[in-house]
């Protein structure tokens, strides 16, 4: 008897509990994760999922970092990628097929739906602290990193430019390949300033060396709408503190969200999944990058989104009510503008 019961019990766990059966052909074996290169917050934001879902989930993860989404894109199709992160620019472009995606997709766009939306990404120019360069407008004539391969990192440093009037053919441009390399840039004296997110880790290197700060964003309403001409986001007001290494006092930034999506074909019951470990277990994100600490369940859904959910993600939202009529209708016209 005893030996019926242990079995019923180990079935129990593995047939999923309460959300019903889970075979081994609803989920995935391994979830490979594409992300930025190693270094970028993308990347962090990409480990973090990898982590907390490896860990809640019969799914092992795998984390892919790669020049971004234009080089993991493809592979949602071949189903060589399942998940990725990326940041909502990218997200509605691939989607559709539009701007450098056109061409990659052949006008059909990227097979590519949001799990959920994790935390913002505040980013700005950065320069030496030493430097005599306290504004954006400052920046007019001075060497500035870009021409970056991932047009969303070209576009979002001309915005950043663009709140201080600045246009991209008044600087000096110093073609990189990355955001890392882009500071690099800085810290060697090749640039005086660089398109980064706050937190990511080689901030502390240039810090290190001569001092990091974090140009501020003008806030008024004008300047937000020429900067949003270039890149969608908005104003964020960020405080010093730990992970905020560059940020002299407080301060506007740019903001953007970045999503964690899966292909359109991944299986309803491993969406699911994703979305319900994540969620469940959103208080692991903090231990793992201190700017983590703000991805809380009231981020995953938002009617912001510019691009659909997946179903498996949805079904998890309805259940947790926070999916309303509101999103039901966002949804139906996202899906709509491919049809």
């Amino acid at each position: 008897m005893r030996k019926i019961v242990t079995f019923i019990f180990v079935c129990g766990l593995l047939w999923g509990g309460s959300i019903g059966p889970v075979s081994a052909q609803q989920l995935p074996s391994i979830l490979n994760i594409g992300t930025h290169p190693i270094g970028s917050f993308f990347n962090v934001v990409g480990t973090a999922t990898a982590t907390v879902v490896g860990k809640y989930t019969l799914m092992k993860t795998t984390v892919k970092p790669m020049a971004g989404p234009s080089a993991w894109y493809p592979m949602l199709a071949t189903q060589e990628i399942d998940l990725g992160i990326l940041n909502n620019w990218d997200a509605e472009k691939g989607y559709l097929g539009e701007s450098v995606y056109e061409k990659l997709s052949k006008g059909k766009g990227f097979p590519v739906r949001l799990v959920a939306i994790s935390v913002n990404n505040a980013i700005g120019l950065i320069v030496a602290a030493n430097s005599k360069i306290y504004k954006y407008s400052d920046l007019k004539g001075k060497k500035v990193a870009g021409n970056y391969p991932t047009p969303s990192l070209q576009l979002q440093t001309e915005a950043l430019l663009a709140n201080g009037g600045v246009k991209w053919s008044e600087v000096t441009p110093i073609p990189v390949s990355s955001i890392t390399e882009g500071v690099k840039a800085v810290i060697e004296g090749r640039a005086d300033a660089a398109n980064v997110t706050i937190g990511t880790p080689i901030i502390e290197e240039l810090h290190a060396k001569s001092g990091a700060r974090f140009l501020p964003l003008d806030s008024s309403q004008e300047a937000v709408k020429i900067s949003r001409e270039k890149f969608p986001g908005y104003p964020l007001p960020i405080t010093p503190g730990s992970g905020r290494t560059g940020i002299e006092k407080e301060q506007a930034m740019w903001a953007y969200d970045i999503y964690v999506v899966g292909r359109e074909d991944l299986s309803d019951e491993a969406a699911y999944q994703v979305v319900k470990a994540m969620w469940e277990n959103y208080k692991d994100f903090a231990p793992i990058h201190v700017l983590l600490k703000d991805w809380t369940q009231e981020r995953f859904v938002s009617r912001e989104t510019l691009i659909p959910y997946h179903p498996g993600a949805a079904k998890f939202y309805k259940e947790k009510r926070v999916w309303t009529d509101e999103m039901a209708r966002l949804q139906e016209s996202l899906l709509a503008k491919k049809k």
